[in-house]
């Protein structure tokens, strides 16, 4: 499931707190779904303690329907009953105020609800045809890079080129955080770099080789790892959405790292 999917998700339980198992393995690889949860549930926590102004209106109508009669004032037949008998029950102009003014207040509630479920909710944003067609462009080149590494004939060498590759992509990242959309998309690219052709390519060593090459190779995904932290403090306040990029490829490192690890010990 995807960014959009888990927030919808989120969105509509009654406990977002709690959430799902399959949403919990997201929430646990993605930053950015985790900051949206923390604001959904602090959203949910805010919103019983929106002022609403008492009313004594329905007390002052009860006192009047139910209260005693005037000793000294005949009670009219049914058949009798006077023509503005509504006026009786109509509430003061008090009560009139009070009641326009809780109005008032809920329909401020209201509204603000609805306006911080609308900033909570993700919007599909069109992406200018010019901006997809660089993006497609920029995916097709680093495929091709990716794919040039893989065609290295020895699998000691194979491995070290993955990784890199990756050392290369984290730099280039660093040299474009004006472009957070960008970023992101070389930090998705990371993740699978490590996530699937750097543990393939492991899994291809000769046993032999395994521990002095995954060895290195776990050491420079460390590099990697505090490299990536270390954006992710410096963006943080500045540029939220690219210190989550960043933050993906710290969480891809730090994972790929102990999986070297566990297959060296295999």
């Amino acid at each position: 499931m995807n960014c959009t999917v888990i927030q919808r998700r989120l969105l509509s339980a009654e406990q977002p707190e709690q959430p799902a198992a399959e949403i919990k393995s997201h929430l646990a690889q993605c930053p950015a779904c985790r900051a949206w949860l923390r604001r959904l549930v602090q959203i949910e926590r805010q919103i019983p303690l929106l002022p609403v102004p008492p009313s004594t209106a329905k007390a002052e109508l009860l006192r009047r329907l139910l209260g005693p009669a005037p000793a000294d004032v005949a009670r009219p037949a049914l058949a009798e009953l006077p023509r503005d008998w509504r006026s009786a029950l109509a509430p003061g102009p008090k009560e009139r105020g009070l009641r326009k003014l809780s109005i008032a207040f809920a329909l401020a509630a209201s509204l603000l609800i609805f306006a911080l479920a609308w900033w909570s909710w993700p919007h599909d944003k069109t992406v200018p045809p010019a901006v997809s067609a660089q993006r497609a462009a920029d995916q097709d080149k680093l495929d091709r890079r990716l794919h040039k590494v893989l065609l290295t004939e020895k699998p000691r060498e194979r491995i070290l080129q993955v990784a890199g590759l990756l050392e290369e992509l984290l730099d280039e990242a660093t040299k474009m955080v004006d472009d957070a959309e960008r970023v992101d998309q070389w930090a998705r690219f990371c993740v699978r770099v490590v996530s699937k052709d750097l543990m393939e390519q492991a899994r291809q060593l000769p046993p032999p080789e395994r521990s002095t090459v995954l060895k290195e190779v776990a050491s420079r995904l460390i590099a990697t790892e505090s490299k990536a932290s270390h954006r992710v403090a410096d963006l943080s306040h500045s540029d939220p959405k690219s210190a989550a990029s960043f933050d993906r490829i710290a969480l891809a490192a730090r994972k790929g790292e102990k999986a070297l690890r566990a297959l060296m010990n295999a």
